[in-house]
């Protein structure tokens, strides 16, 4: 603890996890972090993986995403007024609807991509798909980064000063949770949901490498005509708007709440105090 500086054991960290854990809103929190990614585990997890299915040079892709880092080492600059805001969550739940759209966006790229870079079943790029799919990829990657900072914010918003790593490291670990899970559960749910059958004979639906070879023997071709992806999409964008509406008012009130409400000790501090913990300064 930092009045007297005392370190604590590894036992009394969990028992600190363990308190931080029952606050009434630290089980709110959790719920939100848990699912704050469902809405847009599709376009992260598959988009890029349907695009070389399409045809797009992997390569080309990953030349695209390292032009990307580089936006991103500069991004942060034009964004640090929202970031170090006294108000950060209020600016993320603004910007989750427009990223949930913009999803839509990047779904609706990936899917008219094939009639866009192929003539004649071959692969033929021209010069504006890639401008295209350069400022798609780049909307949605400064997106990603503006969600990601501000909600760091608020992280440590509400963090306790005299236990800030305990706390940060606690959100940060429900956050990746919050990635994790549903980007399990989605690449399966694309695998379920995703339907093939055979060009000459409806019904083969070369669900296996048997039913596959059935199909090549006897002159056709198995295709897809239920692409679990955008099955999927439609499901992760609903179920995002529905986490934005549930969550939306809880968060926005869980940032006007007196930093003391998040402690496990509820001890009201200084001014002084509620600046130690972060390296952003409220604006």
């Amino acid at each position: 603890m930092e009045d007297d500086h005392t370190k604590i054991s590894v036992f009394e960290n969990y028992k600190l996890l363990w308190d931080i854990l029952k606050l009434p809103r630290i089980k709110v929190l959790a719920l939100a972090l848990l699912t704050i990614k469902i809405g847009f585990t599709a376009t992260e997890s598959v988009s890029n993986l349907k695009l070389i299915d399409a045809g797009v040079p992997k390569d080309d892709l990953m030349i695209i995403n390292s032009v990307m880092y580089a936006m991103k080492f500069f991004f942060p600059m034009f964004i640090c007024k929202y970031v170090t805001s006294s108000k950060p969550m209020s600016y993320h739940l603004k910007m989750t609807p427009v990223r949930l759209i913009w999803g839509i966006v990047f779904c609706t790229l990936v899917y008219y991509t094939p009639s866009l870079i192929q003539k004649n079943g071959v692969v033929s790029i021209p010069a504006y798909y890639y401008s295209i799919l350069g400022l798609v990829i780049l909307v949605n990657e400064m997106l990603s980064l503006f969600l990601m900072l501000t909600l760091l914010a608020f992280f440590c918003k509400i963090s306790d000063p005299h236990f800030g790593g305990t706390y940060m490291t606690l959100y940060n670990t429900f956050y990746f949770l919050g990635w994790l899970i549903p980007n399990t559960f989605v690449l399966k749910l694309i695998d379920l949901l995703t339907f093939n059958k055979c060009s000459n004979n409806s019904l083969n639906t070369c669900y296996t490498n048997d039913l596959k070879n059935l199909c090549n023997n006897n002159g056709g071709t198995c295709g897809i005509y239920v692409d679990g992806y955008y099955v999927a999409m439609f499901i992760c964008t609903t179920l995002g708007f529905i986490w934005y509406f549930s969550f939306k008012n809880i968060l926005k009130q869980f940032q006007l709440v007196e930093l003391y409400h998040w402690m496990i000790h509820g001890k009201q501090l200084s001014t002084d105090e509620v600046n130690e913990p972060c390296i952003m300064s409220s604006a």
